[in-house]
């Protein structure tokens, strides 16, 4: 099968590597779609950690092909999204309703492995690193069962892909981690993938206004299409101080999808007291932040999220419902799709803004 591979810090290829086989609890996937998520960039660019070799793609969408041994939650032929929370239902934080911080699952993710701590890519002899126990910028993907989520067969996969990583982070983290309310002004610092999806599900919520931060005009347009009141760019005004005179008095929420010191303390800065302030991004794992202890004090609120908090098998399908019924529009949110053989190329646009997400397309 044909699959990027990364085997050095900003060098990519396309080689032919084995199909992968499925383990126990496990399904293969023959893909048709992967979204194409700014985290695989910061791997390639040596930001993120990622063991070398790897097959990076996290937001894959496909055909159920092969069943693994204890698998009875799909079969072939089932249309799957490939979620990245990876959990094993068993731990402390399954077994308490956070699956997408399962104690398993979060050490996995960039650790090379599958859920069980052995690996399913290989070329020849050779056996590389998966990412997110899914690599699914591949034609064949292996995933863990738990992460497959049925979804109906008239949603087109090229689009509903989003929702793999992106667009259900962006949603998640307004609906189920901020649980923000019809009324309540929100924030949204950065305008690419997640911050569209951020506007979008924000916008469903009935908040308002929405304001839109990011340094690139035109990904404040495309923000502005999606439900933005406002938007504002950070280079050509003091984005704090508008969120502050357009709320008056702070934004209840604000969403930070960068993910650097920086950007963190802006949107801490931009919350009123009592606010809430939830990281999404996170662009270097060095990054740090410092804010100042009275506002703790004053009950301002700065929490986190992963992968949107979201429960996969309930919300992903709930997603794909509402977009079938045209309120919320995640096709708009897909700007380009790219041939496999042209993932070198979608990166340069995506860093350059070009658009909010893009998608590989496998057939």
């Amino acid at each position: 099968m044909k699959a990027a591979v990364i085997r050095e810090i900003g060098h990519l290829e396309i080689e032919d590597l084995d199909v992968p086989e499925p383990g126990v609890g496990e399904v293969q996937v023959k893909l048709v779609a992967t979204g194409i998520c700014h985290t695989d960039l910061s791997l390639l660019q040596g930001k993120l950690p990622g063991p070398l070799p790897f097959v990076p793609g996290h937001e894959g969408a496909g055909v159920v092909t092969k069943v693994g041994q204890g698998v009875d939650s799909l079969k072939v032929g089932d249309h799957v999204v490939c979620s990245i929370v990876l959990s094993c239902g068993a731990c402390f934080q399954c077994r308490s309703g956070a699956p997408a911080i399962c104690e398993v699952g979060t050490q996995v993710a960039l650790a090379g492995t599958m859920m069980d701590s052995t690996r399913r890519l290989s070329k020849g002899d050779e056996v590389l690193n998966s990412l997110f126990a899914q690599s699914s910028f591949a034609e064949y993907s292996v995933i863990p069962a738990s992460s497959a989520v049925k979804v109906r067969e008239d949603a087109p996969l090229d689009v509903i892909a989003v929702l793999g990583c992106g667009g259900s982070t962006g949603f998640g983290a307004v609906t189920r981690r901020a649980k923000v309310p019809v009324g309540a002004s929100v924030a949204v610092i950065g305008a690419g993938g997640v911050g569209l999806s951020v506007i979008m599900a924000a916008r469903a919520a009935g908040a308002t206004p929405i304001i839109a931060v990011d340094v690139l005009d035109d990904k404040l347009a495309i923000a502005r299409e999606f439900g933005a009141t406002h938007v504002l760019n950070a280079r050509e005004e003091g984005a704090v101080a508008r969120i502050q005179e357009i709320t008056r008095r702070g934004a209840d929420f604000a969403f930070d999808t960068v993910g650097t010191g920086e950007t963190l303390k802006q949107a801490f800065d931009a919350t009123r007291s009592g606010g809430e302030v939830v990281a999404i991004g996170i662009s270097d794992v060095t990054s740090l932040v410092t804010v100042d202890i009275f506002s703790l004090l004053q009950q301002k609120r700065l929490t986190g999220t992963w992968a949107g908090s979201i429960s996969p098998q309930v919300d992903i399908p709930q997603m794909v419902d509402l977009f079938m019924e045209g309120r919320l529009p995640l096709d708009r949110l897909v700007g380009a799709r790219y041939d496999l053989d042209d993932l070198g190329s979608a990166f340069e646009a995506m860093e350059a803004g070009k658009f909010g997400r893009a998608v590989v397309c496998f057939q």
